[in-house]
């Protein structure tokens, strides 16, 4: 019989993953139960298969750089399912001035491209005898990048990264929170240009796939919902859903669940839902927990999947996709081209896009109709890339609060809720709200928290 009965509130790939490494590493010793107030997993992660085409309603996929993800996608017999970006794929384009420009990777290209003026390609050059600064005060995306390599390039190439993978502002979003390896670049090496060169020298020349430096984008056959699936069956004897957990109280060294079918009790909680949600989970335990929770701010999203014959396009896609800047002034943050990247994810001759609006510098798009969501991206991408008919297949997905945004000051504050915390036992915070956003950091943050559970 188990010795620690444990509470996993949501069923999202954070939840799922801390039951999967409770199950897997300590099923003798540990008790859990999994609660997803919703009638179904995965939380943002939901794939949609019709009509040959393959939807992925939030993230497409993880980059393989992290070895514990591979290690669990092993453990869990998927990982003949795997599905790399196509190769074809690497290519990548800003549209800035009415046209898509590649971003080259190699500099001597980029640096001759017309994407930037000739003050804004200097300005990027001169980042290599630019000494860095020395001291940790926090500093938002957008001043590290105009401080490196300039306004313009801050603008257009650093703006447009940040809000197709925040959906954020890169004025307000805090570097060391966001992208603490580019923060440890100019510590370490002084600047971004020469801890390129240096890294570059020491994996002999080598740099990243499809998805950028440092890994490669990958999903699974059938979409990132395989994933989920797979959990699904290896976890189904500790699964309860459709089931709301209101609010957490502490009877002695209990921890009673106020839930909408009882009031269980366990020995540890471990809280993988939105930061909201947790904070009214909690209000209850500690005032200064919940209300720092409530102060990390969300984005909200529209995702409109498009798809088309090739016959539609004066050139058909190749690539990545494109990203916008703000300065654009634009509706769509940007687009994937899915059958680009995933080929099996439409059928033989036709396109997939998958298209991103909203964000938190233009949030009131959700709330709009579908319809006006979809022809809005339609019209935008007609111009931007050729299209010359309607859509074949169509769906759009609204996400409202879908993405923290890690403010300035965001570590800080989460080394404050987690002492809170721990003055209170054994509850644990999981998600893509406090150490990281992407799948990746995600299940490293579940397998943490067991590891801290059970030693």
């Amino acid at each position: 019989m188990a010795d620690c009965k444990v509470a996993i509130i949501g069923g999202g790939i954070s939840g799922l993953a801390a039951g999967f490494f409770l199950k897997a590493d300590h099923d003798s010793d540990y008790d859990f139960t999994i609660f997803e107030k919703q009638d179904r997993l995965g939380g943002t992660i939901g794939t949609t298969r019709e009509d040959g085409y393959i939807v992925d309603w939030g993230s497409n996929g993880f980059l393989d750089r992290e070895p514990l993800t591979l290690e669990f996608v092993d453990r869990l017999g998927l990982r003949e399912k795997l599905n790399p970006a196509d190769l074809k794929s690497e290519r990548r384009f800003i549209f800035r001035n009415d046209r898509l420009w590649e971003i080259r990777p190699n500099p001597k290209t980029f640096l001759k491209s017309g994407l930037l003026s000739l003050p804004g390609r200097l300005r990027i050059a001169f980042e290599y005898f630019k000494p860095g600064r020395k001291d940790d005060r926090d500093e938002s995306i957008f001043d590290f990048a105009k401080r490196r390599i300039g306004k313009e390039a801050a603008e257009t190439l650093i703006d447009p990264m940040v809000s197709g993978i925040y959906g954020g502002d890169a004025r307000e979003l805090s570097l060391k929170a966001c992208f603490p390896r580019m923060f440890e670049m100019e510590r370490m090496y002084g600047g971004l240009i020469k801890a390129m060169l240096k890294k570059k020298k020491e994996s002999g020349g080598k740099s990243g796939g499809p998805a950028g430096p440092g890994g490669r984008l990958t999903s699974f056959e059938g979409g990132l919902y395989t994933l989920i699936e797979g959990l699904e069956k290896v976890l189904e004897n500790h699964l309860m859903y459709p089931i709301e957990v209101r609010a957490i109280v502490k009877s002695g060294d209990k921890f009673v669940l106020e839930t909408s079918h009882g009031k269980p009790e366990f020995d540890a909680v471990i809280i993988a839902v939105p930061a909201y949600h947790a904070a009214r989970m909690l209000a209850g335990l500690n005032w200064t927990v919940s209300d720092m929770l409530n102060r990390i701010p969300y984005s909200s999203l529209a995702v409109v999947c498009q798809g088309f014959d090739k016959q539609a396009f004066e050139n058909p896609p190749a690539g990545f996709g494109f990203l916008v800047p703000h300065s654009q002034k634009k509706q769509v943050l940007g687009s994937i081209w899915t059958s680009e990247i995933f080929p099996d994810q439409a059928p033989e001759g036709k396109v997939l896009l998958r298209t991103m609006l909203g964000g938190s510098v233009n949030p009131q798009v959700v709330e709009k109709p579908e319809a006006e969501i979809a022809s809005t991206a339609l019209e935008e991408l007609s111009k931007m890339m050729g299209i010359n008919s309607e859509p074949e297949y169509q769906k759009v997905i609204r996400w409202k609060n879908a993405i923290p945004q890690y403010t300035l000051g965001h570590l800080e504050r989460m080394e404050r809720i987690e002492a809170e915390l721990k003055q209170i036992g054994s509850i644990f915070l999981a998600g893509n709200a406090y150490w990281g956003i992407g799948m990746n950091d995600c299940i490293k943050r579940s397998h943490a928290i067991v590891r801290d559970l059970t030693d």
